[in-house]
């Protein structure tokens, strides 16, 4: 056959990247047209995202694609979630979205909580509780005197309105919207009782769409008839579509970047009291059932060290800081890295010193240590939160399947499988991506369903395998105990 073109947007905190998915009937090969950073700035109102920008880098993306020889048959966009804008009658900007790390956020959720009912709105939604989710962001703007709910007409999430700036057409994906607090999963419908009590406008909240929707022609490009097709626009639902999960035997996954998700796909969501107390979130998957996660610090400890570096005046790669980790001693220092001090940019070897000093920890000695010290912290948590994750849902899985940037990294993907004691497969990288495109496919007519989608995948970029090694596992329960130490209540 002729080959097709897709073109997937991903969106991440720290950058973003542009990819052409080529499939040539057999095989989906990608193509990368177009990276660039995403920064967040600050400026006299706040920290606030260049929405600008990243449309014109989505476009030249766009553009770039069309070069390798087909006009593309469509395009998705997925990015973080949370963030969003507000729009006016006309459908203009009411201002630039506000960064999920902006300080206007300290206390909010503790203050909403306080008056609307913690278990209250975990019962409404389903949603794990952060400082920066989109109903406190909401509740934020509420309370500013300036506010642009006053004056808004429409609610829309990050890709929402970079779907909207694409197709001209106001929508809501609701893998997205499940991450806002805002949402009613069991309804899959917006969470009216909460919006009402809470004080927010039920103007705003649009009419919400499910996975592979196509709102219409892409405009604004001239010569392009490509579709906008709503994908999982959430970067973590299009990524878990990707995943080629193996047919045999019961399985979890972890998406991992920036930030990073444990958990699990499950037909239902779960509202019990240990759900609740450990603040686990239900999400909606591509096909309408639960993406069952916990939400949890990445790598951005790792890249806040890189910058930390940087600032000093040395640059250090990510494979040399790899590289120098895996020859520092194991389980010397660690961290917290969900703690409220490691959340905000900025001097992350400073921070990550003070807490080993103030924990009564060596301080790390050399940049190896603060770079395994941030890896093994990471993997603690994760094997933290994989305990919760089978007694929760009571099911023992027999592997892991792990995706996202942080593949790249070996020493990572090692630490993961001997700290969990599981198989694990990892891939594909580029994960959101791949999922972004393969739900425009079965949009498009080129895929039957979400298990040839993962067929597709498993033969186009398979996965790499991951065994434990069973005489390290010892090391790692001891780590955990300690690690567990080190933030009271295990359930955070």
């Amino acid at each position: 056959m002729k080959e097709k073109i897709y073109v997937a947007s991903d969106l991440g905190a720290g950058s973003g990247r542009v990819i052409a998915g080529r499939f040539d009937g057999t095989r989906l090969r990608f193509e990368e047209t177009n990276r660039f950073e995403n920064t967040q700035t600050p400026l006299p109102g706040g920290l606030h995202w260049n929405m600008l920008a990243l449309y014109r880098s989505i476009l030249d993306g766009i553009r770039n694609a069309r070069a390798l020889g087909s006009t593309p048959v469509s395009i998705g966009i997925d990015t973080w979630g949370v963030d969003f804008a507000l729009l006016d009658t006309a459908g203009r900007l009411c201002g630039l979205p506000h960064s999920y790390r902006d300080p206007r956020l300290d206390g909010v959720m503790e203050a909403t909580c306080a008056r609307l009912g913690r278990r209250h709105i975990y019962d409404a939604t389903g949603t794990q509780f952060m400082p920066i989710n989109t109903l406190f962001q909401l509740m934020a703007e509420k309370q500013n005197s300036a506010s642009q709910l006053s004056h808004a007409a429409r609610f829309l999430m990050v890709p929402d309105l970079m779907n909207y700036w694409l197709s001209g057409v106001l929508s809501n994906e609701i893998t997205m919207a499940s991450t806002s607090q805002c949402l009613d999963v069991k309804a899959r419908d917006w969470a009216w009782g909460l919006i009402d009590e809470a004080g927010l406008p039920r103007r705003i909240f649009g009419e919400l769409v499910k996975p592979g929707t196509i709102l219409g022609p892409i405009i604004n490009l001239e010569g392009f008839s490509s579709k906008v097709v709503a994908v999982g626009t959430h970067d973590t639902a299009s990524a878990v579509a990707a995943i080629p999960v193996p047919k045999e035997g019961k399985w979890g996954c972890l998406s991992t970047g920036t930030w990073g998700l444990v958990g699990a796909e499950i037909p239902e969501p779960i509202f019990s009291d240990e759900a609740y107390e450990c603040s686990w979130t239900n999400e909606i998957g591509v096909t309408g059932g639960i993406r069952f996660m916990k939400n949890l610090t990445g790598m951005w400890i790792y890249q806040e060290l890189h910058k930390a570096w940087k600032d000093q005046g040395e640059i250090v790669p990510y494979d040399r800081m790899t590289e120098m980790a895996a020859k520092s001693k194991p389980f010397v220092s660690l961290i917290d890295p969900d703690a409220p001090e490691f959340a905000r940019a900025g001097h992350m070897d400073e921070k990550i010193a003070a807490w080993c000093e103030r924990t009564g920890q060596p301080v790390p000695q050399s940049k190896g240590a603060f770079a395994r010290c941030a890896l093994e912290s990471m993997v603690l948590r994760y094997k933290e939160l994989w305990r919760q994750l089978e007694h929760i849902t009571g099911v023992r899985r027999d592997g892991l399947n792990m995706i996202g940037g942080a593949t790249r990294n070996a020493l990572h993907c090692r630490m993961t499988t001997d700290a969990l004691g599981v198989p694990v497969l990892c891939g594909p990288t580029e994960g959101a991506c791949a999922g972004n495109i393969l739900v425009q496919m079965i949009a498009m007519g080129d895929l039957k369903n979400l298990d040839e989608a993962r067929e597709l995948m498993a033969v186009s970029d398979p996965p790499i395998a991951y065994e434990p090694d069973a005489s390290n596992a010892a090391a790692w329960d001891e780590a955990l105990d300690r690690f567990v130490r080190l933030h009271s209540p295990a359930c955070t």
